[in-house]
């Protein structure tokens, strides 16, 4: 019984709109922070629920009579793209399911046979298929700086130049489409082919005992009520660390927070800082943090204080071991996370990063940069081929909002990986205030690490790190965006 109410709550839950969209911004501000100049406003409008009438791709009828389209993954040590493999078989697994009957749908549309395979040579992969023209693939699954250099080597279409593509639809990540663009080219996107983007996505758990334990506020309110704070979060991580009566502050204490310095730079982006900005004007990025350097002394210093002082955190430990035994207030991990605490004691929430203050018109987070997204290769087409190739992945692109996200969120709320069902409105938050920093997926030097840096250091010096790191990526930045006006 409970578990059909609870379907019959998410099945409600995916027909309307979140409840929580007073924390997006309406206005069209985007990612901009509050202290930017008026020339950097940014993109459209940031969602935070369900589409309310069903997304179709609007493509023409078509019969590819049996072609097979393959999808190339990256591969190898670390990260992958191997949530783009397709299901050997129907597992009872709503989520394995789903991606399999998105494949056979697709399949039978347009008479096609669809195969995905990864290289862990990958980028050496896709530059010698496209410079021998060799067909060898017709979608790439690739990270962020991969697909950078890929871009800037000119092996990958131009999005923004295709006819079947539309970029418009919410099938595609808005924010990354903005983000990552330049002056008027894209080479790469975001879509729901894949949950990796959401699986690496950072987000903030929390375990609800200790908050009753410690009479505190609830996060949900907070960030319903637009509360949640920089100033919020330390406040509530105070006096909750207890050290066990061993005479020593280690992994086997109790903390307000537990981080490690890839989740602990995401409150700079929390914050509304981001290493590059756009100019709207031109649709060119430019470096933005010393323009804000200002706010981003402010925040390494309340930052240095979370994870410095009065034994508040824990950091670069045991951090998701101690969470999991009901030993942190809070964690900041990627989504990925949620799925081995399916046996924890303790009930868990999910939250945004806070804000940095209630000015700040939206929530923000980031993902971890190795993202996987998707191009299409830089073939010689001829258009009945180009045609072919646009019109079966933007199906796939539509077919997967459609199956694989709902699947996803399913997954997540069905008792697997989180308890309340406000968790997803929660997480649909989350995913829909992402930032993509063009500067850090670009890799500007010293400069791209500035926030690792700081996140890591008890004395932030702000001033030298900008000084020192600000010339070099704006030289570097200056050669990328050569790079990218040679692309015709």
């Amino acid at each position: 019984m409970k578990i059909k109410i609870f379907c019959i709550i998410l099945a409600l839950l995916l027909t309307v709109p979140a409840v929580f969209c007073g924390c997006a911004d309406k206005t069209g501000t985007g990612k901009t922070t509050d202290t930017e100049a008026a020339k950097t406003t940014a993109a459209g409008d940031v969602t935070t629920g369900p589409e309310e009438t069903e997304v179709q791709d609007d493509l023409p009828e078509a019969n590819f009579k049996g072609y097979t389209y393959r999808i190339l993954g990256q591969g190898g040590a670390g990260w992958t793209a191997s949530d783009i493999l397709r299901p050997e078989s129907f597992t009872e697994d709503g989520l394995n399911d789903a991606k399999l009957k998105r494949y056979i749908n697709i399949e039978e549309r347009f008479g096609v046979t669809i195969e995905t395979y990864l290289s862990e040579t990958v980028y050496a992969t896709v530059q010698g298929g496209i410079l021998s023209n060799d067909f060898s693939f017709d979608l790439i699954n690739m990270d962020t700086m991969n697909t950078s250099n890929a871009a800037l080597a000119k092996l990958l279409l131009n999005l923004k130049d295709l006819t079947y593509v539309n970029l418009s639809k919410p099938y595609y990540d808005q924010n990354y489409i903005h983000d990552m663009s330049f002056a008027g080219k894209l080479f790469s996107v975001v879509t729901d082919i894949t949950t990796m983007d959401m699986f690496v996505t950072w987000i903030m758990m929390y375990n609800k005992k200790m908050i009753e334990r410690n009479d505190l506020e609830s996060p949900y309110d907070l960030v319903q009520n637009d509360e949640w704070t920089l100033d919020k979060f330390s406040e509530m991580i105070k006096n909750v660390s207890v050290e066990n009566g061993d005479g020593k502050w280690d992994d086997a204490d109790t903390y307000g927070f537990g981080g490690h310095t890839g989740s602990v730079r995401n409150f700079f982006y929390a914050s509304g800082l981001t290493i590059c900005s756009k100019d709207d004007g031109t649709d060119i990025p430019f470096i933005s943090l010393d323009d804000n350097s200002e706010r981003l002394t402010i925040v390494s210093e309340k930052i240095s204080d979370i994870v410095t002082k009065d034994n508040q955190t824990l950091m670069n430990g045991k951090i998701v071991e101690a969470f999991e035994e009901g030993r942190e207030l809070f964690l900041a991990e990627i989504t990925g996370y949620l799925g081995r605490f399916r046996e924890m004691a303790d009930d868990f929430g999910v939250v945004p990063y806070p804000k940095y203050n209630k000015d700040q018109k939206r929530y923000y987070t980031t993902n971890d940069p190795c993202i996987m997204v998707f191009s299409i290769p830089a073939f010689n087409y001829k258009q009945d081929q180009l045609d072919r190739s646009e019109m079966i992945f933007e199906a796939l692109c539509c077919e997967s909002y459609k199956t694989i996200r709902p699947a996803y969120y399913v997954d997540v709320l069905s008792g697997k990986q989180t308890r309340d069902v406000r968790d997803y409105e929660m997480l649909d938050l989350i995913k829909n205030s992402r930032v993509y920093d063009f500067g850090l997926f670009n890799d500007l030097g010293s400069l791209s690490q500035i926030f690792n840096t700081l996140a890591s250091t008890k004395s932030p010096k702000v001033a030298s790190l900008l000084k020192s790191g600000i010339k070099s990526g704006e030289k570097k930045l200056g050669k990328i965006l050569e790079k990218y006006e040679s692309i015709s």
